[in-house]
């Protein structure tokens, strides 16, 4: 992950002790200077303070005030998906791109407009919809038409859960048979 990367872990903040602490890592630092292109995946999920810390290691890793040390940094994310996670007692999380190195970066942002991963035009639609928050009449009748429909093909529905928890025991039991 971009926490282990960067050297940063699960911290929430870092002091200039612990900033130095990393840059100091010859392990770390090795592989920031390594470092061509950074691209961090799923990147909606992401707060800004924690980018704000990997910018901090990268520029004091490599000596330079340019952002993120000069690295070239590609992002790749949908920002209508789920937002960070705030820990308990947080206020919501904020998104990555209200954070000060998001800001000073100046990325050039790119949308992707065509859909690979979906044939079906209605559900596409549908899914759509549900990504602008702004649900028709149409989308409504096609979902409630799908409700408890099973597959002749599919066997077993996907399970979703909301907790690992409930995940790791389920996958327990499905080993165990």
């Amino acid at each position: 992950t971009i926490h282990s990367w960067s050297g940063i872990g699960i911290k929430e903040r870092l002091t200039p002790y612990e900033l130095d602490k990393i840059a100091s890592s010859e392990h770390t630092a090795k592989r920031i200077r390594r470092t061509k292109i950074l691209i961090i995946d799923e990147i909606s999920m992401l707060g800004p303070e924690t980018l704000s810390m990997v910018d901090a290691v990268c520029r004091e890793v490599k000596q330079s005030t340019l952002p993120f040390g000069g690295l070239q940094v590609v992002f790749v994310g949908d920002f209508f998906q789920l937002p960070p996670v705030a820990r308990s007692g947080e206020p919501k999380a904020q998104f990555v791109y209200e954070s000060e190195a998001w800001e000073e970066a100046g990325f050039t942002i790119c949308y992707l407009t065509e859909q690979f991963r979906q044939e079906d035009d209605a559900a596409l639609s549908v899914l759509n919809e549900i990504r602008s928050g702004e649900i028709s009449e149409r989308s409504k009748e096609h979902l409630l038409s799908r409700h408890n429909v099973r597959s002749a093909k599919h066997k077993t529905s996907t399970k979703l859960f909301t907790h690992n928890i409930d995940v790791d025991t389920l996958n327990d039991t499905e080993l165990d048979k």
